[in-house]
């Protein structure tokens, strides 16, 4: 055959070949194609959404930033208004004080030190020149340094700041300056004339600032004529801060706005901070005074090239489009890649086996095995690894408050975070709702265990963003360690829980290494836990009381009841050592009803014999959680037969800070039943002059931690005094618990306290010894007497 016919049978052949092969190929590319073009155009119009609902995202989120910062300066200026409010319960409650006893004062509640950005407070007081004799005299008698009046001259009246604080790097006039001799006249003499406070903008030695001026008037009253004021006109309260420092931390969780703070209306801002990016929006609120924050930041995120995740889209979209339809071509043309498929799906399953669906980590099942292996590895190689348990401090309140969505995009950040802290070789591991393990190998590259930990703890003090949270959350960890061999992993990762419970125990947010102690303490702490549950069906718990008395004639006037347990091996308990168990249980709402109900029978039995007394009784923040402690009040006074009157409800600042607004209004249901509500170890919680004029409480218990260092500490005495004149302004009564010297009870008459308690008077006693020592000696030998109405707090 010829050279021509052999390429002549070829070509016939492949052509035969083609015709074979091309209607079925041809089909399946059709197919695909169609579905690329779908894919493609689904992925174009995803794309074009996510830019849509990324610029409304940028939009809100500058619409709620902005509403944050408002909301910073609006609590910033009500902050410095309490400040204002505090000097003026300070010089209410202390007769013409002198510079020294407001200086004392301003460095026991240490004001320079909570208010970095305060430049001078100081209390400015109008002089007739018929009065500036007395005025110098009074000076003089307080320093040593004779008192001029500069600019020298007679004049009408002075304006002079007798008294206030100022830091060492600020410029001050001397100390008989005349400040109505200066610029500052004016301002003084308006608000002396209006009765109203100002907040304007000052100028000192060429640096801006921010002054807050408040008039006061003898009384405390500002009277409603002209004449009025300007007759009982006492001292002017005046305050100067730097904007700029409350401007800038503001800013340091926005770092593309900027703020910029302007004055009666006009376009020139007084105060800026940040920079505005290019084409920025402008949100303008105002403040009050005359003033107007201008909030400015980017309100648009741009066409749909500078979104990034709607590029991923599209081109995620496009790709994965091409990647389908590729694999539909392959699926329909090649039995074995539908087999290599399965081995993928079957890859996968075995990861979901052993990995944690939310953050990829390994799971509790996978770093078990890791944990076995890496005893076995330094079995071998003669090291020792160690074990990290981790555990978000109170992570139940991000769920409770914000939902359990928001606790997963939480969940996935920190484990993000952690990851990004540690080395390659560490592994990582999510084992629980919030709790996660870190495995350290043993060698010479293992880094040490307390530097790995203090580096994660590192890692968590930044804040975490999440949409629904109006602030950033701070999320605080503690860390357990468990450092060597152990017969199994999950002995090593028992050891290492063990440590973390010790960290959580004592103050969060550390790490502690594992010692046999703590595993013998937990022992004890189990053990009691087990006698706890059938302490109160045993009749274990037992109630002292402890008097109560009226400072003026130191009769008694109450009791409050306290809590003991008298264990069957370890003899008589006080509080401390059982009563974070009972909250921790739960049990405690069991054992509070059984309190109420056992205390007030006691009353009304002292009652029935002649004793004009009242109870108080401490609640936990935990009989709060289900409303019930409103029944089990009612339910004690129906059974004993008290009236509500006799009975007095102590809860801590703690307890009420919870969850103020439910608190509140148990509080109010409390009160309508006639009970009293007293505030316990007041000073040592987080309650302010605003949150304390919600409470509907009676009286406020000032925490002998206080009460003890008056006699040696001119601060506590200070804040003691300033407490006292704070409940009465706002007409509560006031007890000062732990009085033990006489020195001391001197002290607090003098400071006008209402009621005292402490060992000075009377230990806690039992119901036999209290009547036979101190409530029988002092009844009136008539026989049957009729029961009396006891003494209240109100």
């Amino acid at each position: 055959m010829s050279t021509q016919g052999i390429l002549t049978t070829k070509t016939s052949s492949w052509a035969r070949l083609g015709q074979r092969t091309r209607h079925p190929y041809r089909r399946w590319f059709l197919a695909v194609t169609a579905l690329f073009m779908l894919g493609a155009a689904t992925s174009i119009y995803g794309a074009v959404a996510i830019t849509n609902s990324g610029n409304q995202k940028v939009q809100h989120a500058f619409t709620t930033s902005s509403a944050e910062i408002t909301d910073v300066l609006k609590l910033y200026v009500h902050h410095q208004l309490d400040l204002i409010t505090s000097v003026e319960s300070f010089l209410f409650g202390n007769q013409r004080p002198t510079s020294a006893q407001f200086t004392a004062w301003t460095k026991a509640v240490d004001i320079l030190g909570h208010n970095k950005d305060l430049d001078e407070l100081g209390v400015v007081y109008y002089v007739t020149a018929a009065q500036l004799p007395a005025f110098v005299r009074e000076q003089d008698s307080t320093t040593s340094t004779p008192f001029v009046v500069t600019p020298a001259g007679t004049r009408p009246y002075y304006c002079f700041a007798a008294m206030g604080i100022v830091r060492p790097e600020s410029d001050t006039p001397p100390q008989g300056y005349d400040l109505c001799s200066g610029s500052e006249g004016p301002l003084i003499l308006s608000a002396r004339s209006d009765g109203d406070g100002d907040v304007v903008p000052y100028t000192a030695g060429g640096v801006k600032q921010l002054a807050f001026e408040t008039p006061i008037y003898r009384g405390g009253v500002t009277p409603t004529s002209l004449a009025g004021r300007q007759r009982n006109f006492l001292a002017l309260v005046a305050l100067t801060v730097e904007p700029k420092i409350i401007l800038a931390s503001t800013l340091e969780n926005y770092p593309h706005m900027a703020v910029n703070l302007r004055f009666n209306g006009t376009t020139k801002p007084v105060f800026t901070s940040g920079v505005a990016p290019k084409g920025a929006a402008r949100i303008a609120v105002s403040l009050g005074d005359g003033w107007t924050v201008d909030v400015l930041g980017r309100s648009s995120g741009g066409g749909l090239f500078s979104n990034r995740n709607a590029v991923y889209i599209l081109v995620g979209g496009l790709v994965l489009s091409l990647v389908v339809a590729m694999l539909i071509f392959m699926l329909g043309t090649d039995r074995a890649r539908l087999r290599r498929l399965v081995d993928d799906r079957t890859e996968q399953l075995n990861f979901q086996a052993t990995h944690d669906m939310l953050t990829g980590l390994p799971n509790r099942t996978l770093i078990l095995d890791r944990t076995e292996q890496l005893l076995t590895r330094n079995r071998r190689a003669g090291t020792y690894g160690a074990a990290l348990f981790i555990d978000l401090d109170d992570f139940k309140n991000v769920n409770d408050s914000l939902g359990h969505e928001a606790g997963d995009r939480l969940l996935v950040l920190v484990a993000a975070r952690m990851k990004a802290a540690l080395r390659e070789v560490d592994t990582i591991g999510r084992v629980g709702g919030d709790e996660f393990v870190v495995l350290l190998d043993g060698g010479e590259s293992m880094g040490a265990p307390e530097v790995v930990a203090q580096r994660l703890l590192d890692a968590m003090r930044d804040p975490f963003e999440l949409d629904g949270s109006l602030l950033p959350l701070i999320v605080n960890t503690s860390i357990g360690i468990a450092v060597g061999d152990r017969p199994t992993g999950s002995v090593l990762l028992r050891d290492a829980d063990v440590a973390l419970y010790q960290a959580k125990a004592k103050g969060k947010n550390k790490f502690i290494f594992f010692d046999q102690k703590m595993e013998d303490a937990i022992g004890h702490r189990l053990a009691l836990e087990f006698d706890l549950r059938s302490a109160l069906s045993d009749h274990q718990f037992r109630l002292f009381y402890q008097p109560l008395y009226a400072l003026a004639d130191l009769t008694i006037v109450g009791v409050e009841a306290l809590l003991r347990w008298d264990h069957p091996k370890l003899g008589l308990l006080g509080p401390d050592e059982f009563i974070p168990a009972l909250e921790r249980t739960g049990q405690i709402r069991d054992v509070g009803a059984w309190v109420l109900h056992e205390a007030c029978a006691q009353l009304a039995l002292w009652h029935e014999r002649g004793d004009p007394l009242y109870l108080s009784v401490n609640v936990s923040g935990r009989q709060f959680d289900d409303h019930a402690l409103i029944e089990q009040i009612r339910g004690a006074l129906a059974v004993s037969g008290l009236e509500g009157h006799a009975l007095c409800i102590e809860v801590t600042e703690t307890a009420l800070m919870l969850d103020m607004a439910s608190v509140v209004r148990d509080l109010g249901t409390i009160k309508s039943l006639g009970v009293s509500i007293a505030i316990d170890d007041f000073g040592t919680g987080y309650s302010s002059l605003s949150s304390l004029r919600e409470l509907p409480v009676d009286c406020i218990k000032i925490d002998q931690s206080f009460v003890s260092s008056i006699t040696t500490s001119e601060e506590s005495m200070a804040v003691v005094r300033t407490f006292i004149q704070l409940g009465r302004d706002l007409g509560l009564r006031t007890v000062a618990e732990g009085v033990e010297t006489f020195d001391q009870m001197d002290l607090l008459r003098a400071c006008d306290v209402d009621f005292v308690q402490g060992f000075l008077f009377s230990r806690p006693l039992e119901p036999k010894e209290l009547e036979a020592h101190l409530l029988e000696p002092r009844r009136p030998a008539r026989p049957n007497p009729a029961p009396p109405r006891p003494q209240q707090l109100d």
